[in-house]
């Protein structure tokens, strides 16, 4: 450039650190991570988690968090882990009382969990907020925490850079989300054991779906996404305004004299009952609430709590009935349910008696996030008759009377009753009840585990941090033969409540306007002196426990084990109330990506699957006996036996697996498969199939890209050309 005049030299160098820095604008506006996106959406969850918060914390929990960790005892825990802060909350009363020598009560200490990525599990402590003292710390390598403000950066770095949520949702910033973050686990994944967090947002293309995305906070991967359907809104029940909080009391009434508080995670906790005198119980919490998808397959661990992801919602309600009271609770992810997908709501209820007797309830109202699921809310019951020690527990097995000398899980708990009807005996002296879960499922689907366990410290006496999904931990890591009856007694009650599709409704409240909340009732009943009965009463029992006609079906039935059936003449109404759909791409019904095959070409593999099979037999085969033959090819890996429900063949007549049958014999993949038959058979008097779910829109990262660095990048630009221009034109005369 030695023979340019001096103004040229400085224009061709603007010009090329001018398209240098382009370049490299170019180069970082495309590769480098949208940070500002991310920041949005981890916030947009904050804000839904801290919707939740229904207390005012009397501390800082980041800072909290940040202090214990460097305090002794739980700084020797920590050393050379990888963890993470998980959240800090405050203490109830009644879950401060093993740290009560420490000068633990009500909210002046709290629980801190770390989650430690070396070994699996959390790291906990107890701190008194009013000494900054650590009083207690311990390693849980069976628990698995709830989402928290605290996780959420990292699960949304997490999920915005992995490719396939990227061409799902686009710019991750810009789609809202269903759900607060939700501890979840799948069973056919790693996420069965490993931490594992489900972020959930509003499908993009505007369909109603709700798009999953699984993050394992451990191997920092997405370990699944999936849709589940949408569901239209309700006109029966407009969204109600909370109203007044929860509220912590006592109540005098009845002979019984019992409190309640509200915890973070554990629910309403029913502590120091006593009735006309006597200690009944010392405790009576919710540790969790698994939810279980076999579509997924897995679920999600609940909590329910004033810091959990399904928070009490209105005030604690105390009704008297006359010769009972009851307190009551009711817990709502969000205010404006029933109309919203994957939304929970839960109530916790104990029925007081005038006779003593008391009955710890539990009931989902739905709708959850697919039409079959198991709930499971975890009880746990500290009894305590007469006092802590010498409660005597006595099983009902075998058509006799038998103690229980050491700890034991039970299972089946509805099951080999005795002649009056129960399974369980408890007694301290005078002070006696029998126990028993009575039967509300129209389907006769009644089932419970139970288990019984030796009181010891650190067993759920304090904060329960929930464990691996599907393993019933806690408590069942807690059994390990010590000895029961005699000593301090504590009781785990796990009912599994069944949603279902088709009449009659129940746990799933469509359609509108018909709800249909399931519960769960544990009778504990007053009861005298502990006899075993005759061999006549054994004999008249069995009797009458295996009736041989079954009743006649009703519009409107009482709790019966007689299996209800699936309503629908045309494939699809049979298809869609029997829940096929949760789990099978079947044409244009239902979702892929789930626990089962897709059959949208069933109709020619079918006849290929079973040498010497007729792909009808083989299709009517695997509906009423669906373990028979399991494919070895599923979405998301090997097919598993046991989910696919193995009722069908009493709760679908004959003529309806037969239309089914002829349906999915259709679906051959060829272009002209038949959407639905009608009962004519005549394609122009078709039932149309539901229309397939728009795909989701496409949305380029390039083009969602923030606006804010590109203003940057600009804004540079135009100040180096500036410069140089001023340059330029302040020495015009230089050669």
């Amino acid at each position: 450039m030695k023979n340019l005049s001096r103004p040229r030299q400085i224009m061709i160098r603007l010009i090329v650190v001018n398209l240098v820095l382009l370049a490299a604008s170019a180069i970082w506006y495309v590769a480098a991570p949208d940070s500002g996106s991310v920041a949005v959406a981890a916030a947009k969850n904050k804000a839904m988690l801290n919707m939740n918060l229904m207390a005012d914390y009397p501390f800082d929990a980041a800072t909290i968090g940040r202090e214990t960790a460097v305090s002794p005892p739980l700084s020797s825990l920590l050393t050379d882990k990888d963890y993470q802060f998980v959240n800090a909350v405050p203490l109830s009363l009644g879950e401060a009382r093993p740290w009560q020598k420490y000068g633990c009560a009500q909210d002046n200490c709290a629980h801190v969990t770390y989650y430690n990525y070396t070994d699996g599990g959390t790291i906990n402590g107890i701190i008194n907020l009013e000494t900054n003292e650590v009083v207690g710390g311990w390693l849980d390598a069976n628990a698995r925490p709830s989402g928290s403000t605290y996780i959420v950066d990292k699960a949304m770095a997490i999920a915005a850079a992995d490719p396939e949520v990227q061409a799902t949702l686009g710019d991750i910033g810009e789609v809202d989300p269903a759900m607060v973050p939700m501890s979840g686990w799948l069973y056919d994944d790693d996420c069965r054991e490993n931490w594992c967090v489900d972020l959930s947002f509003h499908s993009p293309a505007g369909d109603g779906r709700i798009y999953h995305v699984f993050v394992n906070m451990e191997q920092e991967i997405v370990a699944r996404t999936f849709y589940t359907r949408g569901r239209a809104n309700r006109s029966a029940a407009a969204a109600l305004p909370p109203g007044q909080p929860y509220t912590n009391g006592c109540a005098e009434q009845y002979g019984w004299n019992v409190c309640w508080e509200m915890t973070a995670n554990d629910g309403m906790n029913f502590r120091d009952a006593t009735y006309n005198g006597t200690t009944i119980f010392s405790s009576i919490k919710i540790g969790q609430i698994e939810a279980w998808y076999p579509s997924w397959p897995g679920g999600y661990r609940d909590e329910v709590g004033f810091a959990a992801s399904v928070p009490p919602f209105g005030g604690t309600q105390v009704n008297d009935l006359g010769d009972a009271f009851e307190v009551r609770q009711l817990f709502t992810e969000f205010t404006y349910w029933p109309n919203c997908i994957c939304c929970y709501r839960y109530e916790e209820v104990i029925r007081f008696y005038a006779d003593g007797s008391f009955e710890p309830r539990f009931v989902s109202h739905g709708p959850g996030c697919d039409d079959l699921s198991i709930y499971r809310p975890f009880w746990r019951i500290d009894l305590d008759l007469n006092g802590p020690n010498n409660d005597s527990v006595w099983l009902w097995q075998e058509n006799q009377w038998v103690e229980v000398t050491s700890e034991l899980e039970i299972y089946p708990f509805v099951d080999d009753l005795s002649p009056d009807g129960e399974k369980l005996a408890t007694f301290d002296g005078n002070v006696s009840y029998r126990w028993h879960m009575q039967r509300t499922d129209p389907l006769g689907l009644d089932e419970s585990r139970f288990f019984i366990l030796q009181e010891k410290e650190g067993e759920g006496d304090g904060p329960i941090v929930t464990g691996p999904g599907d393993t019933f931990i806690p408590p069942r890591q807690w059994l390990d033969g010590d000895p029961v009856s005699g000593g301090n007694v504590v009781f785990w009650y796990v009912p599994l409540l069944h949603t279902k599709k088709g009449g009659p409704w129940w746990c799933m409240p469509d359609p509108d306007p018909d709800f249909s909340p399931c519960e769960a009732i544990l009778r504990i009943e007053t009861a005298g002196e502990l006899t075993q009965p005759t061999a006549e009463e054994v004999a008249e029992a069995t009797a009458q426990a295996t009736p041989t006609v079954p009743p006649e079906p009703t519009a409107t039935p009482a709790p019966t084990p007689t299996p209800r059936p699936i309503e629908g003449d045309t494939p699809e109404d049979i298809i869609l109330n029997a829940g096929c759909g949760a789990c099978h791409q079947i044409g244009s019904m239902g979702e892929g990506h789930k626990v089962g095959p897709d059959l949208s070409t069933i109709g020619t593999t079918a006849q290929t699957r079973m040498e010497g099979m007729s792909a009808e037999a083989y299709i009517h085969q695997s509906i009423v006996d669906p373990n028979a033959y399991i494919v070895g090819d599923c979405p998301n890996g090997p097919c598993i036996a046991n989910i696919m429900p193995r009722d069908y063949s009493t709760r679908l007549a004959p003529e309806q697996i037969d239309t089914v049958v002829g349906y999915l014999l259709t679906l051959t993949g060829s272009g002209t498969d038949v959407a639905v038959i009608g009962e004519s058979g005549d394609g122009a008097n078709a039932t149309p199939a539901p229309k397939a779910f728009p795909a989701p829109k496409m949305i380029s990262s390039q083009s969602q890209k923030s606006t804010a660095g590109l203003a940057v990048q600009i804004l540079l630009l135009t100040l180096v050309f500036l410069l140089s221009m001023f340059r330029l034109l302040k020495r015009p005369s230089e050669k």
